[in-house]
């Protein structure tokens, strides 16, 4: 994809996800990467904001033998998720009718 994402945007996509299911840092850059191209030392400040902002959690877990964190969506976090939602629809709503070809 050539458009590169802002950070609230990579905000939206971690927080949507989570809302899903609660993952580990490999499993969520994995995902983002259905969108852009992004590698894990990049994602985890990322991650490291939105728990110390309160919008996730994180708890550890050992998977195979190995200690893994995972990061889960808090209720702040749900909040944040139905304004980004909001401001989503509205947006791409915009881009929408500037983009699209219509006939005249």
């Amino acid at each position: 994809m050539e458009f590169p994402l802002p950070a609230v945007m990579l905000e939206f996509l971690i927080l949507g996800f989570l809302e899903k299911k609660d993952s580990y840092g490999y499993e969520i850059c994995q995902v983002i990467k259905n969108v852009q191209e992004i590698r894990e030392p990049v994602l985890y400040p990322i991650l490291k904001n939105l728990q110390k902002q309160n919008l996730i959690e994180s708890y550890e877990e050992v998977h195979n033998g190995r200690r893994r964190k995972y990061y889960s969506l808090s209720q702040l976090g749900n909040k944040r998720l139905s304004l980004l939602r909001k401001d989503w629809n509205q947006y791409q709503r915009r881009i929408t009718e500037i983009v699209e070809q219509k006939n005249r």
